[in-house]
């Protein structure tokens, strides 16, 4: 007797590779397909004695596989079945069983109780299953107005569920960026309260320049950790109140590449890492510590480098006094396009001088997220 052919209609790939492994420990031969589209194309040259689908599918989905399937008079005497685990409540049923298709089951369900499932369709006995065919609507705009429907409700569960997993990793990511940041505080709290004021002009920048929320984001993030690789930096040398030496300064250069080597397994929605290394560097190459010019720049590491400047030259710190805003905008304006982004200069300065942006004060001893 010849092998019943079964084919397995599913867009996950472990999907299928599961349904396929029980099958044809079964005895069945097995056909798979990703999607209702090709599942069509393969019964054009193939005809199986069954087919077992999915709903949620690319390009085709399971119900409008089934719709189709039914439609078809040379497929529409083939057991359809409804193997399912996104859709499936009691409406999903419904729905399902009013176009037609033979029987809806819901995943998992144990192998053995699997295989009599498609032992019963296939002989043509759903008693086993209780389950009782529904005839066909005929009404097309009822069937595609209950097709919305579904397609509607499951959307909105999905929504739903997207917008909690999202707030689940924004406060990872709160909690991230916390931690980070106290591990500078701990050692230095001018680095701290720079480390905000940058991500707090640096982010005006990128509203400034028409970013989305999301890159803005991160760039306030990479902002508020650009300077962790200053953990690096003997705190001698941080805190000293006076011109550091040439062999000072070479060791502060390591910390953006410290940073990266701190940042870079840190799963973030951004490249923080890739800002965090080269918010040193300068489009002439005269940066540091790679060296990169031009096109090697990131836009994110561009605006980190501006609000960078900026801050640093109009804060005090134990080895200088403050130059003042009005020295570092000039200062940004002068080597527009030469050291630092024309664009992102321009911004900048129409930032501070055009809509009034101050640099806040940050008096907290944490960081906020």
């Amino acid at each position: 007797m010849a092998k019943a052919r079964v084919l397995v209609v599913d867009g996950d790939p472990s999907g299928r590779y599961l349904l396929e492994t029980i099958l044809t420990s079964g005895d069945y031969e097995v056909m798979t397909a990703e999607d209702g589209v090709e599942a069509l194309e393969v019964a054009k040259y193939d005809t199986p004695d069954l087919v077992i689908a999915d709903i949620l599918m690319p390009r085709m989905d399971g119900y409008q596989l089934c719709r189709e399937w039914k439609a078809n008079p040379e497929l529409s005497p083939i057991p359809f079945v409804f193997y399912t685990a996104n859709y499936a409540d009691e409406d999903d049923e419904t729905f399902a069983l009013s176009l037609g298709a033979d029987a809806f089951l819901r995943k998992p369900m144990p192998p053995q109780r699997l295989l009599e499932a498609f032992d019963s369709i296939l002989e043509g006995s759903h008693a086993p299953l209780q389950i009782q065919r529904r005839p066909a609507v005929e009404d097309e705009t009822r069937v595609l107005k209950a097709y919305n429907a579904r397609l509607v409700s499951k959307l909105e569960e999905q929504l739903a569920e997207l917008h909690e997993i999202n707030d689940v990793l924004r406060d990872i990511v709160s909690g991230t960026v916390n931690a980070i940041g106290k591990l500078t505080e701990a050692r230095d709290p001018y680095t701290s309260g720079h480390q905000k004021r940058v991500s707090a002009i640096a982010t005006a920048v990128a509203v400034r320049l028409g970013y989305d929320a999301t890159f803005c984001e991160g760039i306030r993030v990479a902002g508020l950790v650009h300077d962790v690789g200053k953990i690096y930096v003997p705190a001698e040398i941080l805190t000293k109140p006076r011109r550091l030496s040439d062999a000072e300064f070479a060791i502060i250069r390591e910390h953006p590449r410290v940073g990266f080597e701190v940042l870079k397994d840190v799963k973030f929605p951004w490249p923080i890492a890739e800002y965090v290394v080269h918010h040193h560097e300068r489009l002439d190459g005269s940066g540091y510590p790679d060296h990169l010019a031009g096109d090697e720049l990131s836009m994110g590491a561009r605006i980190l480098a501006v609000a960078d400047v900026v801050e640093a030259m109009s804060s005090h710190r134990p080895y200088k006094t403050a130059a003042g805003i009005d020295r570092a905008l000039e200062e940004i304006e002068q080597n527009a396009g030469k050291l630092y982004d024309a664009d992102v200069a321009a911004a900048c300065l129409e930032l501070f001088r055009t809509d009034g942006f101050e640099i806040p004060q940050v008096t907290d001893a944490h960081i906020t997220g």
